[in-house]
């Protein structure tokens, strides 16, 4: 049986994956579904950082349709809305669906802040065996900076400049005025783009 480790690139989803080591050994793989070009670039430094600490390489796996979130919105006209986000579903669960094999266990990245994220995502995915390892452990997210900082890597760049998450820049899920604020200012290309685009 594999064990896979969802890592995105974020701080929660590398602790989850040491913690999934620590318990599964060998049978872990850690994989991260490609949306790196729509993400601060310090990402790609995150991620070979956790891939020192993890001892492995991070297995990448990409849409086999579509070359970016951009694709998708551009594509199939569509953002986000009450099916969700689009980029969401055809870069990352997808690619994740069609990487995985019946029999995986999956452990996801979710914190203990999160418990309810992961009760709803284990209501709404009833074939995937998924394990909530930081839930389990009670970790939150405060937690896992701490962690990853207790670990000499430095925290990906998208923390230090206010952001919650470390997801995408301009990520289309956000619903708030501070969020977007934030990106108009820092990242004023995208925020137009992502104007545009809507």
């Amino acid at each position: 049986m594999r064990t896979i480790a969802w890592f995105s690139a974020g701080a929660a989803s590398a602790v989850a994956a040491k913690l999934a080591i620590e318990e599964h050994g060998a049978s872990v793989q850690v994989v991260l579904c490609d949306t790196l070009d729509a993400e601060h670039p310090d990402n790609r430094r995150f991620v070979d950082d956790v891939s020192r600490w993890l001892g492995r390489d991070v297995v990448i796996i990409r849409s086999a349709e579509y070359a970016s979130i951009d694709d998708v919105f551009t594509r199939t006209r569509y953002m986000a809305g009450i099916a969700g986000a689009r980029c969401t579903v055809e870069m990352k669960k997808k690619p994740r669906e069609a990487y995985q094999q019946p029999g995986d266990l999956h452990v996801f990245g979710f914190t203990s802040d999160e418990a309810e994220r992961a009760a709803r995502f284990d209501k709404n995915n009833p074939s995937v065996q998924a394990q909530h390892i930081l839930v389990e452990r009670g970790v939150s997210k405060a937690d896992c900076l701490r962690m990853v900082e207790a670990a000499n890597i430095k925290l990906p760049a998208m923390y230090g400049l206010g952001f919650e998450h470390n997801n995408c820049i301009g990520c289309v899920k956000s619903t708030s005025a501070g969020y977007w604020n934030r990106v108009r200012r820092l990242f004023p290309d995208v925020f137009k783009r992502r104007a545009a685009q809507s």
